[in-house]
């Protein structure tokens, strides 16, 4: 074969080969047309449109990340809109009467419980009392110090810090209080309350207990915790990776208990006199104190609250409060606001001595020549503090004061005999004398004995002299009189021993929460926590709390947006729902309270529509936005689509003929590769 046939001969090989490879190049450019849409996935296929074709597209992108930056702020809006629309909606409800009425209602007054009705029977006239909070009264009656003997020193205590004593001695003419007698509380919530309590007996030591409660106002209190719950859990509404209103502190749940409060507590030890061996203890958060009267103590509650508040202060590790006392009351302050402690009470009483008398009886009867004579005993061991011993002289028939029935009966006996008459002899065993030695039956019997020479006008009866023990005799100042032969008796004789229980007693109790003075939220800059914010104990100022989001929407154009649990309208709404919890917590106080919540309530609700307003408009904003950017992404859109597009039938028909050709190619590439090496060589 000649050198010339031979290149040719390779000539037509590459030929082919070259037909192959662009025949193939074509189908994969119509595939990726066809594909993608475009012309061309490789800019310089463009030629002098590729700047305007680059600038198309970042023109699109910037859009594109504008509507994804939308996207992401407007669900978030969208979600502080409907918080603001439910805490409106709360608002609304509480500046209706329905919710929280003008009045805090009627109180209710549970029946006395008299410990020792004999000792002391109280009851209560609600109409004539002022009552001013939901408390739990102790009545208490001792001897008094200062009265007469048969005076009594009256107690009332409400537990929550509350007291008030006066003396009262009901065989003298009463006081000017009208029926009843007024006490008025001072110290504690309770201050400026009046009871008008009324003594059906009052003869010896004893204590007395009733409550007061004021149930609509009860109701008040828990509609209202509840709604401070609800708002406390709008406030720390979480929405994706962060909270809605804590600012830029996305991990940092913002409203702590909006109900949190100093915790304040009241230990109120009731009583007067404490005897050796009684034993006082209390209990706090799990640490108990206690102590025992010994002999030689002070006899007093209020060295008992002073050793138990020393025992307090001095415990290790020192407890998370303030604890003080005054005049028997021993008051516990929590450090801070939400911290609770638990706290118990109680009084082991010692033993007390049941004393009695022998029913009186006559062991002389009246002769002509005889005066008549009766004698009884006071039965007992020792006394206490408190007992009441009484005997009672009567001359003359209660049947027949005058003695009219015994006149008709024996007419002809003279009418010169004495109208029925009673005298009464009653001690009370007071501490000062049972400091003085006044400690059995026998010095109680001296006692009486002197009171019967006080009585004025003197009976017709004479007494024993002092030194004479336990028993008492009595003996009239006259023998039986002849003129009236029938005439048994010249007195009769009665004697009783009503024994003082008072059993000392200690009142626990937490005082309801109380408003502080300040109604206008203060704003400082840099701003500081509001006293609701989780951080408010930690950290007095953090920006981060007031810092808001913000999204860039368009050119030169950012969107700050939220709201941040600090604004001054949640502010002002929860001390205004805080003025409605102590409005109902102080149903004395409920005018004055109440009128503050409710204008705070209108300062709130016009402050959460301002910024509610702003919300709306925010998202208004996005979404008209959004809408101008996805039309001109649209319009990109199309003008990129003039310049990089393709039409998809015509590609396909000119994909269908490069396959078509490549395939008749590949055909005579076959035939080539079965000629054999004679047909080649020829």
């Amino acid at each position: 074969m000649s050198s010339i046939t031979g290149v040719s001969s390779y000539s037509k090989y590459l030929s082919l080969v070259r037909n192959l490879s662009g025949g193939q190049n074509d189908i994969n450019r119509l595939s990726e047309q066809l594909t993608t849409g475009k012309k061309s996935i490789d800019l310089n296929a463009y030629g002098p449109e590729v700047q305007k074709l680059l600038d198309l597209r970042a023109e699109m992108a910037k859009k594109d990340n504008y509507v994804q930056s939308i996207d992401t702020a407007a669900p978030r809006i969208a979600a502080t809109d409907k918080v603001l629309t439910s805490l409106e909606s709360i608002i609304s409800s509480w500046t209706s009467s329905t919710t929280m009425p003008f009045q805090p209602g009627p109180a209710s007054v549970t029946t006395p419980t008299n410990t020792n009705p004999d000792g002391m029977k109280v009851t209560i006239d609600s109409a004539k009392s002022k009552l001013t909070i939901g408390a739990n009264y102790t009545v208490t009656a001792v001897p008094s110090q200062q009265g007469s003997n048969g005076t009594f020193d009256v107690t009332v205590t409400d537990g929550l810090g509350g007291k008030t004593t006066r003396a009262i001695n009901l065989g003298t003419t009463p006081p000017n209080d009208g029926k009843g007698y007024n006490f008025n509380i001072s110290g504690g919530p309770g201050e400026g309350a009046i009871l008008n309590l009324s003594f059906d007996s009052l003869k010896a030591s004893a204590s007395s207990s009733f409550s007061v409660t004021f149930p609509q106002a009860d109701q008040v209190k828990d509609r209202a915790e509840g709604a401070m719950r609800d708002i406390q859990a709008l406030m720390n509404q979480r929405f994706g990776d962060r909270y809605l209103f804590a600012g830029s502190r996305y991990g940092t749940e913002p409203v702590t208990d909006l109900m949190a409060t100093k915790q304040t507590s009241k230990i109120t030890l009731n009583g007067a006199v404490v005897n050796a061996d009684d034993y006082f203890e209390v209990s706090v958060s799990g640490q108990t104190f206690g102590y025992q009267i010994q002999a030689a103590d002070p006899k007093t509650l209020t060295f008992v609250a002073q050793t138990l508040t020393s025992q307090i202060n001095a415990a290790s590790p020192p407890l998370p409060m303030t604890v003080s006392t005054s005049n028997g009351i021993i008051t516990l302050v929590g450090n801070d606001p939400g911290q609770k402690f638990d706290l118990s009470a109680r009084v082991v009483n010692s033993a007390t001595v049941e004393n009695s008398v022998d029913t009186p009886s006559t062991t002389q009867a009246p002769t002509t020549a005889l005066p008549q004579i009766d004698r009884f005993t006071l039965n007992g061991a020792a006394v206490d503090i408190g007992d009441t011993y009484e005997f009672t002289v009567a001359v003359g028939d209660p049947d027949d004061p005058f003695n009219q029935n015994y006149y008709i009966k024996n007419p002809t006996e003279p009418r010169d005999l004495p109208p029925y008459q009673t005298y009464t002899v009653r001690y009370t065993v007071s501490d000062t004398d049972y400091a003085g030695g006044v400690t059995d039956v026998g010095q109680v019997a001296d006692k009486l004995r002197q009171e019967f020479a006080k009585l004025n006008p003197a009976p017709p009866v004479t007494i024993d002299a002092l030194g004479n023990g336990p028993g008492i005799g009595l003996t009239s100042t006259a023998n039986a009189d002849p003129n009236h032969p029938g005439r048994s008796s010249l007195f009769s004789t009665s004697a009783k021993v009503t024994n003082g229980s008072l059993q000392n007693t200690i009142s626990v109790g937490t005082l309801p929460p109380e408003q502080d003075s300040l109604i206008d939220v203060p704003y400082a800059d840099p701003p500081d926590l509001p006293f609701y914010d989780s951080e408010y104990l930690t950290k007095g100022k953090n920006a981060d709390a007031y810092r808001k989001s913000q999204v860039t929407i368009d050119d030169s154009l950012n969107i700050t947006y939220g709201v941040s649990s600090d604004d001054k309208a949640f502010q002002t709404l929860v001390k205004a729902m805080q003025m409605v919890r102590t409005a109902a917590a102080n149903p004395g106080k409920w005018t004055e309270y109440s009128t503050q919540a409710r204008e705070m309530l209108t300062q709130a609700s016009d402050q959460m529509r301002s910024i509610h307003a702003k919300v709306a408009s925010d998202s208004a904003t996005l979404e008209t936005i959004k809408t101008s950017h996805t039309d001109s992404v649209a319009t990109l859109t199309d003008r990129i689509a003039k310049i990089e597009g393709v039409d998809p039938t015509e590609v396909a028909a000119r994909l269908s003929s490069a396959m078509n050709v490549q395939q008749a190619t590949y055909t005579v590439a076959g035939q080539t590769q079965k000629l054999s090496l004679l047909n080649y060589l020829a």
